[in-house]
């Protein structure tokens, strides 16, 4: 038997609700994405141009929760940056995937 999470989420004291609202704008990638994007100092027109996306969708990439993992590659690597994503195993294993970024990246002359 499953109960929806809105109907478990809306059973929980306020508090709770308030402190889990917290830490799921904490861990959002779209603002995550936004802090890395403003320390190097470039504009969402910046990663659209670079990313072969459009300013409104780098918008909505850094306001989303849910992100397509494409998206956050052709983004930092728009920036020069890189991503890496870490699997995790239940027992304790993990196996890294780096991802080449002349795959996803407008190169701009």
């Amino acid at each position: 038997m499953s109960a929806e999470w809105k109907t478990l989420r809306a059973e929980l004291p306020e508090d709770v609700r308030t402190r889990l609202d917290m830490k799921r704008q904490e861990r959002r990638l779209g603002k995550a994405l936004a802090e890395v994007r403003k320390a190097m100092q470039a504009t969402q027109q910046d990663v659209a141009a670079r990313a072969a996306m459009t300013q409104n969708t780098v918008s909505k990439i850094e306001s989303a929760d849910d992100v397509l993992l494409s998206s956050v590659v052709r983004y930092m690597h728009s920036l020069g940056g890189g991503v890496e994503l870490v699997l995790k195993t239940p027992d304790g294993k993990a196996r890294r995937v780096d991802f080449d970024p002349e795959i996803y990246v407008k190169q701009i002359v």
